[in-house]
C-alpha cells in the first residue's frame, strides 16, 4: 500500500512538472504584439485623422495674419524663387461668385423652363485660364506662378540657391 501511495505521489509530481507554467516568460514576438495592441487601444481620434488634418490646416490658413514661406520650383525641381508670404496662397481657379447663373423662363419649345448658363468670372470674363497660384510677399508684392511650389508656415533652408532673389530678401 505504501508503495502505491509513493508511486501515486511520484506520478502526480511528474504530471505537475510536465504541465506548462503559465507564469513563464513570453516570447519577444508575443511581447511586441501585446505592446502594439495596447498602443492601438490608447489611440483616440475625435472623428478621424483626415478630418483632424483638414481642421488643423483650415485653422492655420484662415488666420489673416498668417506668414509663410514658399519656394517656387522649375520643372526639374530647381528653386526659382524663395520668399516670405503674407496671408494665404490661392489657386487661380478660385472664385467669389458662382460659375453659372440661372435664366428663368427659357424657351424650351412648347414650354418654358429654367436653364443654367455660364456666368462671368469675378473679373467679368468668361471661360477659364491656365492653372496658377497667386499670393503677396511680406513686402506687399503680388506674385502669380504656374509651376510647382513648396509652402510652409515655418522657414526652411535651401541647399541650392534660387535663380531669382526677391528685392526684399536682397536688401
Amino acid at each position: 500500500m505504501k508503495s502505491i501511495i509513493t508511486l501515486t505521489v511520484a506520478l502526480a509530481v511528474l504530471l505537475i512538472s510536465g504541465c506548462k507554467d503559465e507564469s513563464a516568460p513570453v516570447s519577444a514576438k508575443e511581447t511586441q504584439s501585446q505592446k502594439a495592441q495596447a498602443a492601438a487601444e490608447t489611440i483616440q481620434f475625435s472623428e478621424n485623422a483626415e478630418i483632424e488634418n483638414i481642421k488643423n490646416r483650415l485653422e492655420l490658413t484662415a488666420n489673416p495674419g498668417l506668414m509663410g514661406f514658399i519656394v517656387l520650383l522649375n520643372e526639374t525641381g530647381q528653386p526659382v524663387m524663395h520668399v516670405g508670404v503674407k496671408g494665404k496662397i490661392t489657386s487661380g481657379g478660385k472664385r467669389l461668385s458662382k460659375t453659372y447663373s440661372v435664366v428663368e423662363n427659357w424657351d424650351c419649345g412648347e414650354w418654358k423652363c429654367d436653364k443654367e448658363v455660364p456666368a462671368a468670372s469675378d473679373e467679368g470674363t468668361y471661360g477659364s485660364s491656365g492653372e496658377y497660384i497667386f499670393f503677396w510677399t511680406t513686402s506687399g508684392q503680388y506674385i502669380q506662378w504656374n509651376g510647382k511650389y513648396l509652402y510652409s508656415d515655418k522657414p526652411f533652408r535651401l541647399t541650392t540657391k534660387p535663380l531669382v532673389v526677391s528685392v526684399e530678401t536682397a536688401e
